[in-house]
């Protein structure tokens, strides 16, 4: 069970409520992470920018899917990962391949450029640096401003997935 409710529209500031408000209009989310982020309206609204960015950024939505599968696995974010796994089908990332990240395993299947996303992002989470090795080959393959937005995404997502741990927002009961 979540340590932290969903707040009612009655309980709401008004900055709150707009916020609310103009997120249920988007069709955005409002479960989720957003229960602990519409806490604090300003990191919300800065948050959902910069997942706007990520959404639209130099990555091919397949490879994005792949750097957010392995982090919020990573942290063993349950919410990201059931909300994940459907998004991730939807651009194109194998049942095996989500299959394979799901139990620890390299993807056999995965393209070259798949294998270097998962790479960056497992060194990163693991030993917080990202060897000469992988960074001249992420270089070569996406190039600076490719390698950033595979940082940044792996950093937003291990955010959400530290918020999803310490509120323990679980995925809904199937």
């Amino acid at each position: 069970m979540s340590r932290i409710q969903e707040l009612s529209p009655a309980d709401m500031t008004q900055e709150q409520l707009e916020l609310y408000e103009s997120t249920r209009a988007s069709g955005a989310l409002l479960g989720g992470p957003n229960i602990a982020y519409l806490r604090i309206p300003k990191f919300m609204r800065l948050n959902q920018a910069t997942i706007g960015y990520l959404r639209s950024n130099s990555l091919p939505p397949r490879l994005r899917q792949l750097a957010v599968l392995r982090t919020v696995k990573y942290w063993g974010a349950k919410f990201a990962w059931a909300f994940h796994v459907p998004a991730s089908l939807k651009e194109g990332v194998e049942q095996d391949i989500i299959d394979d990240i799901e139990n620890g395993r390299e993807p056999v299947s995965a393209s070259p450029k798949d294998k270097a996303v998962l790479r960056i992002c497992t060194e990163l989470l693991e030993t917080h640096r990202l060897s000469d090795e992988a960074y001249q080959a992420a270089i070569s393959m996406f190039g600076e401003s490719g390698l950033a937005d595979i940082v940044a995404t792996a950093g937003c997502y291990s955010l959400t997935s530290l918020i999803l741990n310490a509120f323990e927002i679980d995925p809904p009961a199937k």
